[in-house]
């Protein structure tokens, strides 16, 4: 008898358990997370039902992100994390999002947190030492990066981030040792290849040039990759190479305003085919119309090719965007005692 009676006490216990996670945190099939029709709404009554399930939160921030609903994105990794706090990935998500509206402090502070719990956290040590670099702490950055080294938890990220702290404090030469050792981690960085690439240039070593050879070749769809192999070919001389890059750039970004503005100053400087320049800075107007720079130098172009008229237009729109520009201010003086002449 008494061995019955703890036999039904143990069942009655099993179904107030069961119960109390079917209506507090019942697993959510994870068809349902991952169908592509699910709604806020839909959401909102799987979260009534299953009210801590951190899972359901997370989806439902997701969707507010879609809308650029950031205020409740974050509200439901905040409740996430108060439901589960052992979702490492969430600390980093909520601290992305603090971060795309500003909220800088509560970035750093949410990852510490996570650092605080689990010091193994790679990604979260990473974003913190980019939070460092961003706001110019290098010295807190650089101490993030040594602390995964010290316990061998490098990766590809980690050594980009610590080449960009040696660039921003300019030791270019242990720089590109650790974008090496990023590409050796990550064959597929292309951040690493770039600043690479425009370290080398900098350096005005011709180095450079192989970097963006290669570059080109693993990510030929990538404009910045692009820009930046034919604004290194050009400096080395390579003018008719950079100029196909610079319309391969171009292709692939239409509006790309630097492209063309470049474009525009290698006709009238290198090449003298003032049309083409004129064209080009055109261009370039076309896809900033407050970039003063193209401005006087399409004013420019058209001061060497007699059109003073046009230049004098140029160099007032530029001042216009930037009052007491200095090239502007000369060159519409110029222009002006050139027609008094005429």
């Amino acid at each position: 008898m008494l061995r019955i009676f703890f036999i039904l006490l143990l069942f009655v216990a099993t179904l107030t358990v069961t119960s109390c996670n079917n209506g507090n945190n019942g697993s959510v099939n994870e068809d349902v997370l991952n169908d592509t029709t699910l709604t806020i709404d839909k959401l909102n009554k799987l979260i009534r039902q299953n009210p801590k399930n951190a899972d359901l939160f997370i989806k439902r921030s997701e969707l507010y992100l879609e809308s650029k609903n950031f205020e409740e994105a974050i509200n439901d990794l905040e409740i996430a994390l108060k439901v589960d706090t052992l979702r490492q990935d969430v600390y980093v998500r909520l601290s992305d999002l603090y971060l795309s509206v500003g909220k800088s402090e509560k970035a750093k502070n949410i990852l510490s947190l996570c650092l605080h719990r689990f010091p193994f956290n790679v990604k979260a040590r990473v974003e913190l030492a980019k939070l460092y670099l961003y706001v110019q702490m290098y010295s807190e950055a650089m101490k993030e990066i040594m602390n995964l080294e010290a316990n061998n938890l490098q990766n590809a990220d980690s050594y980009f981030v610590k080449a960009l702290i040696l660039n921003e404090t300019e030791m270019y030469d242990d720089a590109i040792k650790s974008l090496k050792k990023t590409i050796e981690y990550n064959s597929n960085h292309w951040e690493a290849y770039n600043l690479l690439g425009m370290i080398y240039a900098r350096q005005e070593n011709p180095l450079a040039m192989e970097y963006f050879k290669t570059a080109v070749r693993l990510f030929p769809d990538n404009s910045e990759i692009r820009f930046n192999a034919a604004y290194v070919l050009q400096q080395f001389g390579e003018t008719d190479k950079a100029i196909a890059e610079y319309f391969e750039a171009i292709n692939l970004d239409s509006l790309y305003y630097q492209a063309y503005f470049n474009l525009g100053y290698i006709y009238v400087n290198d090449i003298k085919d003032y049309n083409k320049a004129l064209e080009y800075f055109t261009e370039a107007i076309n896809c900033d119309s407050v970039a003063y720079k193209a401005y006087y130098n399409r004013g420019y172009t058209y001061e060497l090719s007699g059109n003073f008229k046009m230049a004098e237009a140029d160099y007032r729109k530029a001042l216009k965007i930037i009052p007491n520009y200095d090239p502007a201010v000369n060159g519409l003086n110029d222009v002006i005692d050139k027609m008094r002449v005429k």
